[in-house]
């Protein structure tokens, strides 16, 4: 059961860059084995684009400033030894499913998830451990047994807890720039991977949008085909289509937007990590509107356009008509674009996604016999 729960924050189970797939980093002398240390561990997917930002971001400042007073083990979840060591820590914290996710940062007994909690929360939590004496490695079995197994299973020297705010915490006793060098490794290791890499992460589910992306370009060039020639060959479409097909369209970008908006989990079915997609920078328009408002819109405005073309003045039909092709159009290249990035660029696909192409495809099939018409009419008479 915990093997599903978990499914959707695994990219993939292929191993990933380092041997061991797992990504540490951790520099002691002599001198800094008597000073106080905060010890963390952060799991994260070469796919996500969050952890991307925590550990190019986010992070490097923090080791920057407290030096080798701080140490952090990161641990790739898409490599089978990293994916052990992530379900140990789940098991063993009890972390409950709701926060299941990456970036996952342990640090003590707390958990945080997530590009926006690691970097307010984390800070104060070093700053305070400082001033407390130090926090170890999380009391997880397994990881501490690996730890030893590397020789990086040292205890925290705690040292008399003085009477300070964290603002008086400890500053740096450091700058040596080895204790940034396994973050940077890791950050490298998620910005350089292939489009082939990033296929491999989820070959099932990308081959999926590659199917579905191959027909739409299929309908696309098949229309211009049907174009050319005299007798435009296509049958009509009933008139209850359209509007089922808006329906089911509006629901679907309406749950995306939900889990855009409120940063929920997505239910993605067997196939696919819709998580991974929606919280990729391409979730977002221009990085402010969420492509799921933009579906709804999107759907809303057709919507419009047929009713004015079916029920508003007949000498205004044939202009609706054409700019109802037209928004099919731009929507199914719209959807092309989007579903091209789900194997290629992102590395993960999103059902949801996908169902919304297919009918944004089907949109313009429905559409294309009225626009075809009503174009050869205007060109006729002109």
């Amino acid at each position: 059961m915990m093997r599903s729960a978990l499914k959707y924050v695994m990219v993939s189970t292929t191993r990933f860059c380092l041997p061991v797939c797992l990504i540490l980093f951790t520099t002691f002398t002599p001198a800094l084995a008597q000073s106080a240390s905060v010890r963390a561990v952060l799991f994260f997917s070469p796919t996500c684009s969050h952890c991307h930002k925590v550990m190019s971001e986010d992070l490097p400042p923090l080791l920057e400033t407290y030096g080798d007073q701080l140490t952090i083990l990161t641990v790739d979840t898409t490599s089978e030894q990293g994916y052990g060591l992530f379900v140990a820590t789940i098991e063993e914290l009890q972390i409950p499913q709701e926060q299941l996710g990456v970036p996952m940062l342990i640090v003590g007994e707390q958990v945080l998830v997530g590009s926006a909690a690691i970097p307010e929360q984390f800070p104060g939590i070093v700053s305070q451990g400082l001033v407390d004496g130090g926090i170890d490695w999380p009391a997880v079995p397994l990881l501490l047994e690996y730890l030893e197994t590397e020789g990086m299973l040292q205890p925290v020297v705690e040292e008399p807890v003085v009477e300070q705010s964290a603002e008086q915490a400890p500053g740096p006793v450091s700058d040596d720039s080895s204790v940034t060098l396994g973050l940077e490794e890791a950050t490298a290791s998620v910005a350089q991977m292939t489009w082939m890499d990033r296929y491999r992460q989820d070959v099932v589910g990308n081959t999926f949008s590659v199917v579905v992306l191959l027909g739409m370009l299929y309908s696309l060039v098949r229309i211009v085909m049907l174009l050319r020639t005299r007798r435009f060959e296509i049958k009509a479409w009933p008139v209850w289509v359209l509007p089922i097909l808006l329906l089911v369209g509006l629901f679907v970008a309406g749950y995306m937007s939900y889990v855009e908006i409120t940063r929920t989990d997505a239910v993605c079915g067997p196939v696919g990590d819709c998580n991974t997609v929606q919280q990729s920078p391409y979730a977002r328009l221009f990085g402010v509107l969420p492509i799921g408002v933009f579906g709804i819109l999107g759907y809303l405005i057709i919507g419009a356009v047929w009713l004015y073309s079916m029920y508003g003045p007949k000498e205004q039909q044939p202009a609706s008509t054409l700019l109802l092709w037209a928004l099919g159009i731009f929507g199914t290249l719209f959807s092309v674009y989007l579903t091209f990035l789900e194997p290629f660029v992102i590395g993960a696909t999103c059902a949801w996604c996908l169902s919304s192409s297919i009918i944004m495809t089907l949109v313009l099939w429905t559409v294309t016999l009225g626009g075809a018409q009503h174009l050869r009419q205007w060109f006729q008479a002109t």
